[in-house]
């Protein structure tokens, strides 16, 4: 599965990128230049799908993607060749690749499936009368999560569970049987311990790479069911409820976003943090990307964003010193990468295309 996933990554960086940051975004390195390609590229699903990886085992895996002439170097850049992409565009889990939402559900993820198993295992035991369980998840932040949401529910738990069979099993039956079947046998119930990832990587003998990106899956189909789907779930709702957040920002770049709000300027809020110049910058690129109502007009008149686009467009690049260069230096790196925030939704902040 990671393999078509690095694939098609490369594929949309169109060699405008080293691998290394393919790398970077599988991880959900939280850095200015990640998020920004994951959105130039399309390629915000697959943000942090792949955590823990670690470098060598990704050199590994697009080294034996050249070793198989998927992939090609020009230079320091790789390439996906026709093999490659006849590989990917055929392969069985191709289609599967929309269903990731890594930039959305990055961390939600993992917590709704905490809260969600670790209730399904307090209330089977609480129900058989043991009260002396170990519990699935020692995450503080979910336990406090459980422990309130447990005082307003104990007194329904047989409803509540009834009412989460009811909306799991129409999921369950839309995916792959393999796919079902690791959801519910990671499940922990009375006296049973669902099974751990790694305990699962080897009973299907994958690659743990492979399973953590399938598992990621798994749970990101799950969201986009209870998210965007028109069957009604209203408990498994409440095991996301609080997680998504519509808007992602790094740390710093939501401090900068909170100036920006009281009125300050660049300049001001350079002084007021302490951070350069182009930091603040990077900090208004993410912010860009993110906010639908990003002033754009603030930074780039409405001839500018005009000229600027139709010079991408007629580029078909997203170099910014090649697109520099054609405006013959005109305009500024910033306006530009402001411009391209915009541009890569086909001139409607906030919009994937």
């Amino acid at each position: 599965m990671i393999t078509i996933i690095i694939l098609d990554s490369l594929s949309k960086l169109k060699q405008e990128r080293t691998s290394a940051a393919v790398y970077h975004l599988l991880v959900g390195k939280r850095s200015s230049q990640t998020l920004q390609d994951a959105h130039i590229y399309h390629l915000t699903g697959y943000f942090g799908i792949a955590k823990g990886m670690d470098k060598h085992a990704f050199d590994q895996k697009v080294e034996n993607l050249v070793s198989k002439h998927y992939l090609a170097y020009r230079g320091d850049k790789a390439f996906v060749t026709e093999k490659g992409m006849s590989f990917l565009k055929n392969n069985e889990n191709h289609g599967f690749l929309l269903h990731y939402n890594g930039l959305v559900y990055d961390r939600a993820a993992d917590l709704f499936y905490e809260r969600l198993s670790l209730f399904i295992q307090t209330a089977a035991n609480i129900k058989r009368g043991n009260h002396r369980f170990i519990p699935v998840s020692d995450n503080q932040e979910v336990l406090l999560w459980m422990k309130k949401y447990y005082a307003a529910a104990r007194h329904r738990l047989q409803e509540l569970l009834d009412q989460l069979y009811g909306e799991m099993l129409p999921f369950l039956k839309r995916l792959p049987e393999q796919h079902a079947d690791i959801f519910v046998k990671r499940l922990s119930g009375y006296s049973h311990f669902g099974m751990s990832k790694v305990q699962l990587a080897a009973f299907y003998d994958m690659d743990k790479y492979d399973f953590t990106v399938l598992y990621q899956l798994i749970l990101h189909r799950m969201l986009n069911y209870i998210i965007y789907d028109s069957t009604p779930t209203p408990t498994l709702a409440t095991f996301s409820s609080g997680l998504v957040k519509k808007v992602f920002l790094t740390d710093s770049a939501r401090k900068t976003d909170d100036l920006l709000k009281q009125g300050r300027n660049v300049e001001e809020i350079c002084k007021i943090r302490r951070l350069k110049e182009s930091t603040v910058h990077d900090h208004l690129i993410e912010i860009a990307y993110a906010q639908p109502d990003f002033p754009l007009n603030n930074y780039v008149s409405p001839d500018a964003v005009r000229e600027i686009g139709e010079q991408i467009e007629r580029l078909k690049s997203r170099k910014l010193k090649q697109i520099k260069q054609a405006l013959d230096d005109r305009y500024s790196y910033l306006q530009i990468r402001l411009v391209m925030a915009v541009y890569r939704a086909g001139w409607r902040k906030g919009v994937e295309q």
